[in-house]
């Protein structure tokens, strides 16, 4: 292989790691820097995994680290393993003796790349940090391969409290969100419709939305997956986006699509690996009633949902829903949604000490007819869930209500997210 592209290709990216024009991420100071396992950041393309790279280069000195995006054009043909070693060998032989830090921005493009990190963190020399746009790759392979050697963070577009700040939007406490709620409603119902992916909050860009999932489907799944029916593939893709906060069966997808159960099942892990879509299971003490219960979806964003499905916007609640589910996503809560014939809770949070709380998401509480239908799911819920609190989250309505002898807190949810942070 040439040194001379290879100097070229490290100068030129060392360079870019070094700019300064970031926006805070409130994943960085949630990893921990100081031991000596691999740490890898997953998460879809576009959603600030190589700014949070850049940001975490800041915390050490900036003249022992290197850093490499693999999604540069030399490595389209260069993806053998032993680029890796060659670029340390340039990098030590031209830049400088004392490296220290690693960081390898969307590993994935470098075949058997599980390998090499894995040699160069026994090897005990180097402090690792490396990126990818797939849930499977960097989370199945990599605990298969480092078992115990790696620490996992995911990161997602941004939150709104990220959101205001990429908009230079001062959060302050609750005294603030009061005497500017209009101002923060506003920005709150613009992050609903475009959703979080960092270039898109800068510019509200919803066609730069749709390259975003036309990027994620060709490269992270088309690609990898050798997918044939591409037809059938994508419009399946659109259908789970413009159905999310909703309930949906692999079976339907069968008859609607006229494809095995296999190939669904398949296809809907690709959107899962791809970080498009999560899922969200029934609550249940029986594992078995659970593992067979239809599951929920989400988009991974609100506003992808919104730029590639069908009328998505025009459903306020389901957005807002989405966004609450994403909120508890990054909390790293446990949650499943409730059941029963009276109707549906949107989330069984279950916190680290088992205790429950049940949260539902309206858009308005003004209805008397939305509150008492609204109401009576939470009796049945309170009693099988053991639930100690219940909460219900509204875009901007406040209050308080009782359903056997619990209090139930009525809050909007950008205040809920901002509580949060």
């Amino acid at each position: 292989m040439n040194s001379e592209q290879l100097i070229k290709i490290i100068d030129f990216w060392q360079k870019i790691a070094l700019e300064n024009n970031l926006y805070p991420r409130f994943l960085v100071d949630t990893i921990n820097i100081k031991n000596k396992e691999v740490v890898d950041i997953l998460g879809p393309r576009r959603s600030g995994k190589s700014s949070v790279m850049k940001l975490l280069i800041k915390k050490f000195p900036q003249n022992n680290f290197l850093y490499i995006n693999f999604e540069d054009p030399f490595f389209i043909e260069h993806t053998d393993p032993e680029v890796i070693t060659e670029l340390l060998a340039v990098y030590h032989e031209y830049f400088g003796k004392n490296l220290t830090y690693l960081f390898f921005d969307e590993i994935q493009n470098i075949k058997n790349w599980e390998k090499a990190i894995r040699k160069l963190r026994d090897a005990g020399t180097y402090k690792i940090f490396v990126t990818g746009s797939s849930a499977k790759l960097l989370s199945r392979e990599l605990s298969t391969l480092l078992s115990g050697r790696h620490m996992s963070y995911q990161l997602l577009p941004a939150s709104f409290g990220e959101y205001l700040n990429f908009k230079g939007i001062s959060i302050g406490g609750k005294k603030e969100w009061i005497v500017h709620e209009k101002k923060i409603l506003k920005n709150f119902k613009n992050y609903l419709v475009f959703g979080g992916f960092p270039e898109v909050v800068l510019h509200n860009d919803l066609e730069l939305l749709k390259q975003y999932y036309r990027d994620i489907f060709e490269k992270d799944i088309v690609a990898r997956y050798d997918v044939r029916d591409k037809d059938t593939l994508e419009k399946m893709g659109i259908f789970l986006l413009s159905n999310s906060a909703k309930i949906c069966s692999i079976a339907s997808l069968k008859k609607l699509y006229g494809v095995s159960f296999v190939a669904v099942n398949s296809y809907v892990n690709y959107f899962k690996e791809a970080f498009l879509l999560f899922e969200l299971p029934l609550f249940s003490y029986s594992l078995k009633t659970q593992h067979k219960a239809f599951k929920k979806i989400y988009a991974v964003d609100t506003g992808l949902a919104n730029a590639v499905s069908y009328k998505f916007s025009e459903d306020k609640g389901r957005m807002l829903e989405n966004a609450v589910f994403l909120q508890l996503h990054r909390m790293h809560k446990e949650m499943y949604y409730y059941k029963d014939p009276f109707g549906e809770i949107d989330f069984v949070v279950k916190d680290n000490t088992g205790k429950i709380e049940l949260i539902q998401v309206v858009w308005e509480w003004r209805d008397e007819q939305t509150k008492r239908r609204e109401l009576k799911k939470f009796d049945s819920a309170f009693k099988e869930t053991s639930a100690y609190k219940a909460t219900i989250l509204t875009f901007a309505d406040r209050g308080e209500v009782k359903v056997k002898n619990k209090k139930i807190k009525i809050m909007p949810v950008y205040e809920w997210i901002l509580q949060s942070v």
